[in-house]
């Protein structure tokens, strides 16, 4: 299996973009030695761009879209994200204290329109309240500062779930993860009734998987999977560990998440069913 290796943001950008250029390349029927004699591109060039490996110029990027016949609105869609993936941090500028590869997961949640997550410890960072974060994150040695920093960035991912354009989240939380008393009991209900408000919302859909559904799909452990409007056939599956995080998205790795996900949907309880578990158990645990 190969990971997806994102040392920044742009690069995750360029995976996006260098999807999205292969797959209009194979919907105009054309191969990478044709598209390079009528562009004037050389075909390793074309290879790097399409793999992600290297970021191209707007003039490129226009001049390989028009030989694949995308549409002018298409066309402003991906060369904004083709000028974004050339940013870099300004020269000077601190470096921020917010965990790296969280970094790149924001700037990836931020370009997702589906986001799907399977928790299995602890709460999603989506959904955690104040008080569970800063619980959660004062557990290592980071100073007091460090620990603020991220817990307003992971508060501030939150913002992708609301606003005018909020991106469909739909995740599976296990039963661990709800009586896990991170925090004390207040923190506990605070965050329970957090999660319990969120869950009405049209754009998220919120689903409890119980200790007795036994053995499951993702015993190895939590996961997110993220897919962009701008390269629909794309998906990144992002997993965290205690030093450092995975980026996978070679589609056949994708697809197994895909369908350990459809699984584990099918085991866990319907939306209502989740609701009254989550509230019962917040009773019997917290209160």
């Amino acid at each position: 299996m190969q990971s997806m290796s994102i040392p920044n943001g742009p690069t995750a950008l360029r995976r996006i973009i260098g999807a999205e250029l292969k797959r209009l390349r194979l919907a105009a029927r054309k191969a990478q030695h044709e598209v390079a004699e009528l562009s004037g591109i050389a075909q390793n060039s074309l290879s790097r761009y399409e793999s992600g490996v290297s970021a191209m110029s707007n003039p490129v990027a226009e001049k390989l879209l028009t030989i694949y016949g995308v549409d002018e609105e298409q066309q402003a869609e991906l060369l904004d994200l083709v000028k974004r993936s050339r940013k870099r941090r300004p020269k000077g500028e601190a470096k921020t204290a917010v965990w790296e590869p969280v970094e790149d997961l924001i700037a990836l949640e931020r370009d997702a329109s589906k986001i799907l997550e399977v928790a299995i410890q602890p709460m999603p960072g989506l959904l955690q309240t104040e008080a569970y974060a800063r619980a959660m994150l004062g557990q290592g040695k980071l100073g007091a500062d460090v620990v603020e920093d991220n817990v307003q960035a992971r508060l501030a991912r939150a913002a992708v779930l609301g606003g005018d354009n909020p991106v469909g989240y739909w995740v599976v939380i296990h039963e661990a993860v709800l009586r896990c008393a991170v925090g004390g009991a207040e923190t506990m209900a605070e965050q329970l009734a957090h999660i319990a408000e969120l869950s009405k919302r049209p754009n998220i859909t919120l689903q409890v998987l119980p200790d007795s559904a036994g053995a499951h799909s993702a015993s190895a452990g939590s996961f997110m999977l993220l897919r962009f409007p701008i390269a629909p056939e794309y998906g990144v599956v992002y997993i965290d560990y205690f030093t450092g995080a995975l980026y996978l998205d070679e589609p056949e790795e994708v697809a197994q998440y895909d369908d350990a996900y459809l699984h584990l949907i099918k085991m866990a309880l319907s939306e209502q069913a989740s609701l009254r578990f989550i509230k019962k158990l917040s009773q019997e645990l917290y209160s």
